[in-house]
């Protein structure tokens, strides 16, 4: 999943998820369970979660997101709503979130 922000406030967890369908078998009798899913926010394993905030942007984040890549412009923002942390790891390791950023691997945003 890509998703590309230009001049624009996002508000939420974006990230890597594992869907699973509510029954465990589908066939022509229950066909329209295809799109029941519940989507459990995971880290990335093989579907990769690209975040791109360009120019203007601003991300709050209010849960825990897991990326494989986050580039933020130089006036855009990652933060949380007012009195809450945010940290960010990178391969395991803290990692500082900056404007003009450009991180992959396996990230990791907290709120705390």
């Amino acid at each position: 999943m890509v998703l590309t922000f230009e001049d624009s406030t996002v508000q939420g967890v974006i990230s890597a998820t594992r869907a699973e369908h509510r029954v465990s078998t589908i066939d022509s009798s229950n066909f329209y369970e295809l799109g029941q899913v519940t989507n459990t926010v995971q880290p990335a394993v093989n579907n990769g979660v690209i975040v791109q905030l360009n120019s203007g942007s601003a991300w709050t984040v209010t849960g825990t997101s897991y990326l494989t890549m986050l580039t933020v412009a130089g006036d855009a923002a990652v933060r949380t709503a007012s009195g809450e942390s945010l940290t960010m790891t990178v391969d395991g390791t803290p990692t500082a979130i900056e404007a003009g950023g450009d991180y992959s691997g396996a990230i990791v945003l907290t709120v705390g």
